[in-house]
């Protein structure tokens, strides 16, 4: 007895082991590598301040590669190691793999930062979470800030990826601009699409250039909105569109083009850390100052913060379970609030969505390095844009009051 027991002890307090999967090769790795980023600083802030429930923590990270059927490969190798404790879901396409697995595997899994409607709608159970705003909330609101921001541009449209949520993204917003229009209503021309990994937009760009737009939506993401964009600019798209909204690649774009930033791109921004107002918000001031201690470098990216929030969802429903027990922690989290870079988040108890401030930045070129500067940054209550709750039914933006 005396020796299980100095198993038992042994084992409960080893290290706290979460899965962290994340898009660290193909076209999304340059987003799922500062999201991991984030969530490395989450666990090094964690185990510096003592650990959860007296343990350390430890990340066991894997590559989902972009890939649903690899996120659903790389959720069963976890499950099989004992970890029921899962970050993942960087991008839209690995999450829906994702989502329905997780009862199975009794797994909570933290959708981090894909914003497909499936996930908290007919997908839905009560084993996952999103760490995000979804993609009727988050690019209505785009749609409105660049509208509000723009009211002159009276042609809109979009480049979006060829599927769930490149078509769902690209309405949303086209449906925003024309809501919140001041004044005369805009047209919002048919969308153009693309497969999400491509890197050849000549035909795309071309469409764009014939149409009569001169506002945009971007729905493309990582290295395909890069490629894009380096093909536009050298077919003279900059001095077309008046102004640009983009899925939130953010300052990923701005370090990829430089001095040859468009001048007016409005993005999804989870993140600026020496802006307002992020820099008056204790939260978003820590994860700058444990990012430089853990990596040496001073400029991160925006996408750190998505990685970071999510990964915290984690380890304060832990905190707040006294488990790691998936049952136990789903609760917790269920009834949680706490502190993000970008504020105080809390998660609805219906769909387990996210509720918090979304922030939306506008940038240019710059003279000086790295070349590129964040001029703007405004913001909007989740709450005032949220759908209402539903669960395991598809949504239809169409049943919402217009």
């Amino acid at each position: 007895m005396l020796g299980m027991n100095a198993t038992y002890l042994r084992a409960q307090s080893g290290p706290i082991r979460i899965g962290a999967a994340y898009a660290l090769s193909g076209v999304g790795a340059p987003v799922g590598t500062n999201m991991l980023a984030g969530t490395q600083v989450a666990a090094y802030q964690i185990n510096k301040a003592g650990g959860l429930l007296g343990r350390e923590v430890e990340l066991v990270v894997r590559d989902d590669k972009y890939n649903s059927a690899e996120s659903v490969a790389v959720a069963r190798e976890l499950a099989g190691d004992g970890i029921n404790l899962l970050l993942g879901g960087s991008q839209t396409v690995t999450a829906l793999g994702l989502a329905p697995l997780a009862p199975e595997l009794n797994m909570a899994v933290m959708i981090v930062a894909a914003a497909g409607m499936p996930i908290t709608h007919e997908l839905f159970n009560r084993n996952i979470f999103r760490a995000t705003a979804n993609n009727y909330t988050q690019y209505s609101s785009l749609g409105r800030t660049l509208i509000e921001q723009n009211p002159d541009i009276k042609t809109w449209i979009s480049i979006a990826p060829d599927g769930d949520f490149g078509r769902d993204s690209a309405l949303f917003f086209g449906r925003a601009v024309s809501k919140y229009a001041p004044g005369e209503k805009p047209e919002v021309l048919d969308t153009i699409y693309a497969q999400g990994t491509a890197t050849d937009f000549r035909t795309q760009i071309n469409q764009l250039m014939i149409s009569d737009a001169e506002g945009l939506y971007i729905g493309l993401a990582a290295s395909a909105q890069i490629s894009f964009f380096q093909q536009a600019r050298s077919v003279g798209l900059y001095n077309k569109f008046k102004a640009i909204g983009e899925v939130g690649n953010g300052d990923i774009t701005g370090n990829a083009m430089g001095r040859n930033t468009h001048p007016n791109i409005w993005s999804v921004c989870h993140w600026i850390y020496n802006a307002e107002p992020f820099t008056s918000i204790p939260a978003s001031q820590a994860l700058y100052n444990d990012y430089v201690e853990m990596t040496g470098e001073k400029s991160p990216s925006a996408q750190v913060a998505a990685g970071h929030r999510a990964a915290m969802a984690i380890f304060e429903g832990v905190r707040a379970a006294g488990s790691t027990e998936t049952d136990a922690v789903i609760d917790a989290i269920e009834n949680l609030t706490y502190e993000t870079a970008g504020g105080p988040v809390s998660f609805r108890k219906e769909d387990h969505q996210i509720i918090n401030t979304n922030y939306y930045s506008q940038m240019g070129p710059s003279d000086t390095a790295p070349f590129f500067q964040f001029n703007d940054v405004t913001s909007i209550d989740s709450a005032e844009m949220i759908e209402p709750a539903a669960p395991g039914v598809a949504f239809d933006i169409d049943e919402l009051p217009q």
